[in-house]
Parts: C-alpha cells; sequence; structure tokens
C-alpha cells in the first residue's frame, strides 16, 4: 500500500536550534528502519555532541566557556592619562596685572612711558625664579616652533613689507612666522622649561606696527607677546617642555606721581606679577588632580 504524501496546512517558522537543542540527540527524527542500527545513532549522537562543543566553545569538553567581559575602571588603579601637548605655552596674565605693554615716544607724547632696560628685566626674571629654586641658563634652543624669519630671510620673502606697512597705516602688521630653532632668553638645562622677554626692541620682531608719523613711535610688546604664545605653542613634536613669555609692560606713571623712580617700581612690580602667573600656572597644570590634557 502506498503512502499518500499531503502537504502541510500549518508549519513553524524555520530557526536555527539552540545551544541546548544541538547537545540532544533528538531520535524522534531518525527513520524507523535506522533505530536498530546503534553505530549511526551513536553516529548521530557524536556529531550533535560536537556541534554543541563548538557552540559553547568548548564547555562541553571540560574547558571553561569564555563569558563576554566588560571592563571597568578599578577606583584604586591609577587610570591612564591622556598624552600632554609636547609645549604648554602659560597664557598672558590680564593687562590689569600685567600692564598693557603699549605706549608712544615723541612729540605728542605729554606724559611718556617707563621701559624697563633689558638687562634689568633679565635680572628681575633670573632672581624672582631663583627664589622659587628654578636655576636658569642663558640662551637656551628649542626645536620646531613657528617664530619669526630671520633679517636676511624676512628681506628676500618680504621685498614690499614697507609699502605694505604705508598702506596699512593704522592696523597692526605680524611678521611672518615659519618653523625653526629658536634660542629663548633662558631655560634650564634639563630641557624642561624655556623662558622668553620680549623687550620693545624685540616687539618690532614679532609685529611690525604701521608709522603713525615721522616723529612718534608706537611700541606694543604684549600684542608681540601674544604673538610669541601663539608661535611657540605650534611645537608638536619633542620632548614636553613649559614655555613662558614675559614682555615689557611699559609702564605710566599717574600724573600726580610723575617721577621716574615711581615708574620703574610699577614696571618691575607688573614684570613680577607676569612670572607669579607662570607659576600659578604651572601649579594648576601639575597637580596630581589636574585635567589630563
Amino acid at each position: 500500500m502506498r503512502e499518500v504524501v499531503s502537504p502541510l496546512r500549518r508549519y513553524a517558522t524555520p530557526r536555527y536550534p539552540t545551544a541546548g537543542e544541538i547537545g540532544e540527540a533528538d531520535l524522534s527524527r531518525v527513520p524507523e528502519r535506522w533505530k536498530g542500527l546503534r553505530t549511526i545513532v551513536s553516529t548521530i549522537g557524536a556529531v550533535a555532541l560536537g556541534l554543541k562543543t563548538l557552540a559553547l566553545g568548548g564547555e562541553a569538553c571540560g574547558a571553561p566557556a569564555s563569558a563576554p567581559t566588560e571592563s571597568v575602571p578599578d577606583a584604586k588603579k591609577p587610570q591612564r592619562e591622556s598624552p600632554r601637548p609636547v609645549t604648554d605655552v602659560c597664557p598672558l596674565p590680564p593687562a590689569s596685572l600685567a600692564g598693557d605693554g603699549e605706549g608712544s615716544f615723541g612729540c605728542v607724547a605729554m606724559n611718556p612711558p617707563v621701559i624697563l632696560s633689558e638687562d634689568a628685566a633679565l635680572a628681575i626674571i633670573e632672581r624672582e625664579f631663583r627664589r622659587r629654586g628654578v636655576t636658569l641658563a642663558d640662551a637656551q634652543e628649542l626645536d620646531g616652533v613657528e617664530a619669526p624669519l630671520g633679517e636676511r630671510e624676512r628681506k628676500r620673502e618680504n621685498p614690499n613689507l614697507v609699502a605694505r606697512l604705508v598702506r596699512a597705516r593704522r592696523a597692526p602688521l605680524e611678521e611672518p612666522l615659519k618653523k625653526r630653532t629658536w634660542i629663548f632668553d633662558f631655560g634650564t638645562r634639563d630641557g624642561s622649561m624655556r623662558i622668553e622677554y620680549i623687550s620693545v626692541s624685540d616687539a618690532g620682531r614679532w609685529l611690525k606696527d604701521p608709522w603713525e608719523g615721522s616723529t612718534v613711535w608706537t611700541y606694543r610688546t604684549r600684542d608681540a607677546a601674544e604673538a610669541a604664545v601663539q608661535g611657540f605653542g605650534k611645537r608638536t613634536e619633542g620632548n614636553h617642555v613649559d614655555v613662558g613669555v614675559f614682555y615689557d609692560p611699559i609702564a605710566y606713571v599717574p600724573k600726580q606721581e610723575n617721577e621716574e623712580r615711581s615708574g620703574r617700581k610699577i614696571a618691575e612690580r607688573q614684570l613680577v606679577a607676569q612670572i607669579e602667573w607662570f607659576f600659578r600656572h604651572l601649579s594648576k597644570r601639575h597637580a596630581p588632580d589636574a585635567p589630563s590634557h
């Protein structure tokens, strides 16, 4: 008698077997004529066990299953800090604290400002650093900073500078910067720190001001120092170094105290304030709980 094959009206959605189902040899699906053959039945069981072993990653063979793990930060274990930038240039302090670094000289200057000599300013810097336990050495180099071109390079690459200055009239014109090795005024011998002082004579290297008249000169040491901060901060390779940029405050004496001696005291006090600002910046950056940058 021939069996009649009828189509199924309903059937379950096909799916992959679970790991538990793989490990069970379902002999109910084995044809009746195979059940008496022990070899085939045992083979089916072995295959099922092998599939379960693969699914569980070796657990069926006695090896511990590798469960997915999640990394949980350990509060007691020091966390790995993000890499610090190789050049940490201290931003300039507020002008109200350190001086606006701007002054004019000439026939219209009724109350001329007091300018520190470069030697006096450098002596103040050395003294204040020594008071804080830091010994500075002269003329320390640093590679990879962006700084003004040398005199010959400037004339060769910018021959029309004077004409541009005359056309600019009232807007300051920054000198072009170039990646180079710069010789700083001071630095530590271990290479961890570099110090630059912007005097009125140095300001012309970083910032060219338009001429306002044949008998009037304007100096902007703070603007030049800001240009130096930006240029030094573009160094991206090499060992880490802390950089401090100071500038001549170009102090004005109050009219009721129009004495050179008082003006010098104001200028010195404002320069010392710049140095104190630098060391406060370092203490914040190197504090144990300071955020990484």
